[in-house]
């Protein structure tokens, strides 16, 4: 099987397809459709979502808290066990500043259904997802062999390495089609970064890359002008 950087439309379409249960349906058309993180997905709760204005409040915990050194007031990072400054323990140190930003998202008439149906019976402070983030990758790479995507199937262009699929896929997946769409639309641009939930406009345009097989045909046109190839 080749080596790919994202999944194609057809490919998610055809993973949602093979959902054993409900809750699976909801989880990779979820994903696949928001682009949300796994820990927003596992956060989101009933009261969460606006079933009449079609709409979804993701809760984006920030790990940005810190350790200050009670002896000599160094800043330390919050799993920091030793201060580095005057070298006193830190484990009973409780880490501050955590900052919390939410954004609300839109949602297709479909997911929506779908949610409210799922959600039936529960509770508004229920998680909608209760499973962890392993049990969560498992799901998605079960679904991914169903329709073929096996093995180390994902590459990372940053990285080199190769991965199973896994729900950052489909983050990536978005942005990428996303991307496509917006070309040179600023304003299309700047909407993924408040879908994706991007402090940062530049982290948004790490997803601007072209698909390898868009690079093979720029490629391909370029060699025929230069050499005068048919």
């Amino acid at each position: 099987m080749p080596v790919k950087t994202v999944l194609t439309t057809e490919e998610i379409e055809k993973m949602i397809g093979t959902a054993r249960c409900q809750r699976d349906q909801v989880i990779m058309q979820f994903y696949s459709e928001t682009g949300v993180r796994e820990s927003e997905l596992l956060s989101v709760l009933v009261e969460n979502i606006d079933f009449d204005q079609h709409t979804v409040l993701i809760p984006h915990l920030k790990a940005g808290a810190k350790k200050h050194c009670p002896k000599c007031n160094h800043v330390a990072g919050r799993k920091t066990q030793w201060c580095s400054h005057c070298g006193i323990s830190l484990k009973d140190v409780e880490a501050e500043g955590v900052l919390t930003r939410n954004r609300i998202i839109t949602l297709s008439d479909e997911l929506i259904d779908l949610l409210r149906d799922f959600t039936q019976g529960m509770e508004l402070h229920d998680r909608v997802i209760k499973l962890s983030r392993q049990a969560i990758y498992n799901i998605i790479r079960e679904m991914a062999s169903e329709v073929g995507l096996q093995g180390k199937c994902i590459l990372n262009p940053d990285t080199g390495r190769k991965q199973y699929v896994h729900p950052h896929i489909l983050r990536a997946s978005l942005a990428v089609d996303w991307l496509k769409i917006a070309g040179g639309d600023i304003n299309k641009q700047k909407a993924l970064q408040e879908q994706l939930g991007h402090s940062s406009f530049d982290t948004t345009m790490r997803y601007n890359k072209l698909a390898p097989s868009q690079v093979r045909k720029v490629a391909d046109e370029v060699q025929q002008l230069r050499f005068k190839r048919k």
